[in-house]
């Protein structure tokens, strides 16, 4: 099965419904065009990492238990 997609005169293209679902993407996330040995170019999503999140939150600015909410709220995306 393959899906289309049309390119822009900018060389940007949208990722069809159904492929951003099962590659379980969301706004923000990234993805990365690889060519594999034979040749083939194929997709890999890149989602976020907790690592990426260090310093984004100032000490003392969140609720306690707000930070376990956020995880577990991004751990449900995810299981979809």
């Amino acid at each position: 099965m393959g899906y289309n997609a049309k390119v822009t005169s900018k060389g940007q293209i949208t990722l069809p419904a159904e492929m951003r679902k099962a590659l379980n993407l969301s706004i923000g996330d990234k993805v990365t065009f690889a060519k594999d040995k034979d040749g083939r170019f194929y997709l890999e999503a890149k989602t976020g990492t907790l690592a990426a999140l260090r310093g984004i939150v100032k000490v003392g600015k969140v609720k306690p238990g707000q930070i376990e909410t956020w995880i577990e709220e991004a751990r449900g995306r995810r299981a979809r």
